[in-house]
């Protein structure tokens, strides 16, 4: 792996990691999951960005905090999170013998988001659980797969040969192993230039919600779930921003949202404001400041997530916003809501 993404997983908010993974952080500190803890005595350093347990010694970075905490390598600690965070490292395959695209394949992918339907678990998870405006998710053109990778692959093989959907990089494995890049069922959002044109696809697992009448199949689905990336950009895309056809529409002066993830862009969209998202604090790129600058409004507004990676996407927006000579407005959430899709479905 290269030096420079290790460094860049190395720089995610502690804190942030931990709670991912489950953790119950408050004040810093929180139960130690590596020995048998009653009072919380895993400590977390802010400024350090490490973690360091006062009972059983165990201490590191967020690489080590994963890797020990989930029972993996040092690189399937890396690339959790990387899935976990939406960040794309160069040198991360999700199958050793799949080759990855070196461009992302538009016309097959449009395809795929243009006769996928928008399931009953992912619309029970936008609607019922987050709250979102139907208008809103309509228009983003959000669909998911809820059917097994096989069953997707054996509907994508009705049109495609075996070599184009290798090309594309949805499908990998061994002649007697075949496995579909994404994992089902997921949410499949789309990514789109300011012209309207498809650049990217992020899938975002909805494994989690599945729920099994028999205790056996549940814990079978769960072992699987827990290794299931949360995020996944497809095969050629690369880092960029949300909801971008959004900014030849608007007008001088008009408000912007900057947020962070997709799920709180959507949740501003859903109040009736307009909105892009940047897809993680650690992806706010030159080639992304340069369109941000593009935008006709210099009147940017930002309610950041409540950690430490939101104060960090914060203050990169509010350098960008000084350099483009825009005004940025700061909303603070209320108490207790962690980002913005908290807030929207507490309303």
């Amino acid at each position: 792996m290269d030096r420079a993404d290790i460094d860049k997983l190395r720089e995610l908010p502690i804190e942030g990691v931990a709670e991912r993974l489950g953790l119950n952080v408050k004040r810093h500190h929180c139960l130690c999951p590596f020995h048998g803890d009653r009072t919380p005595s895993l400590s977390f350093s802010v400024k350090r960005n490490t973690y360091r347990c006062w009972s059983c010694s165990a201490r590191g970075d967020p690489i080590d905090l994963v890797r020990n905490y989930l029972n993996k390598s040092f690189v399937e600690a890396c690339q959790w999170l990387a899935d976990e965070n939406a960040i794309i490292i160069s040198e991360y395959k999700p199958e050793k013998t799949m080759t990855q695209p070196t461009k992302f394949h538009a016309d097959f992918y449009s395809f795929l988001i243009g006769n996928l339907p928008l399931g009953s678990l992912a619309q029970d998870f936008l609607f019922n659980d987050r709250k979102y405006n139907h208008d809103v998710v309509s228009r983003l053109d959000i669909k998911s797969v809820e059917c097994s990778g096989r069953r997707l692959l054996d509907f994508l093989r009705q049109r495609f040969t075996e070599e184009q959907l290798q090309e594309y990089g949805i499908v990998s494995g061994q002649a007697d192993r075949k496995h579909c890049f994404f994992w089902s069922p997921c949410l499949l959002i789309p990514y789109f230039s300011v012209d309207g044109s498809l650049e990217g696809i992020q899938s975002r697992y909805l494994g989690t919600r599945m729920r099994f009448n028999t205790a056996e199949a549940q814990a079978k689905h769960d072992a699987i779930a827990a290794k299931a990336p949360r995020f996944q950009f497809s095969p050629g895309s690369h880092p960029m921003i949300f909801n971008l056809p959004v900014l030849k529409d608007l007008k001088p002066d008009e408000e912007l949202w900057i947020t962070e993830g997709v799920s709180d862009c959507i949740g501003v969209m859903s109040s009736g404001r307009k909105a892009i998202a940047i897809p993680s604090a650690t992806l706010l790129t030159s080639k992304n400041k340069v369109l941000l600058a593009s935008a006709p409004t210099r009147n940017w507004h930002i309610a950041p997530d409540q950690d430490q990676a939101g104060e960090t996407l914060f203050q990169a927006i509010e350098a960008t916003a000084n350099e483009t000579g825009a005004k940025l407005t700061r909303h603070q959430l209320p108490e207790g809501c962690k980002d913005f899709s908290e807030y929207w479905k507490r309303r």
